[in-house]
């Protein structure tokens, strides 16, 4: 890990967004260190790197390293999902779904959702079903689409699972 450390910071002297990205991420889930990963989030996203935009956004959701802020986690979700970020596009429909930060809109959520799902984000593909079926943001159609995105259960499942050896890895 040292050597890791070593060598992203050398990178990040060189202004490299995608060594700042993986140093915030080993001080967040490797070292615990929530205001160096802050720092080298903010350092990123500033510079445009949606990975560290989208991050940002969930720092300040979850006052990880900052003290909440729901104003600042909608502004950095926007500034990744205009970037194309597929993870900030389903947080921003997660947050409009649920009037986290802004009002409840479940159109705004449907079309946030169905922007990530069209690049196979699991999880959007399968809140993007769950619109289609019970008519959130959208005219309620359980024949078409809905067959399609609904299905993506079982995917989000794996992924579920997924993710709990991607996080029992980095322990």
């Amino acid at each position: 890990m040292k050597k890791a450390i070593y060598w992203y910071n050398k990178a990040t002297e060189n202004e490299n967004d995608l060594a700042q990205y993986n140093l915030g991420q080993c001080y967040r889930f490797r070292i615990n260190n929530e205001s160096k990963t802050f720092e080298y989030h903010k350092k990123s996203a500033k510079r445009g790197y949606d990975m560290s935009q989208n991050v940002l956004g969930i720092l300040y959701e979850n006052g990880e390293g900052i003290e909440k802020d729901l104003g600042k986690a909608i502004y950095w979700y926007n500034r990744a999902a205009e970037n194309e970020n597929e993870f900030a596009q389903y947080n921003l429909g997660r947050c409009h779904n649920l009037g986290i930060g802004i009002e409840k809109n479940e159109t705004k959520a449907f079309e946030y959702f169905k922007r990530s799902a069209e690049k196979e984000y699991v999880n959007a593909q399968f809140q993007l079903g769950e619109c289609y079926l019970l008519g959130k943001g959208i005219k309620k159609d359980e024949t078409s689409d809905a067959s399609r995105w609904s299905q993506s259960r079982r995917l989000s499942r794996l992924c579920k699972k997924t993710s709990r050896v991607d996080s029992a890895i980095f322990k």
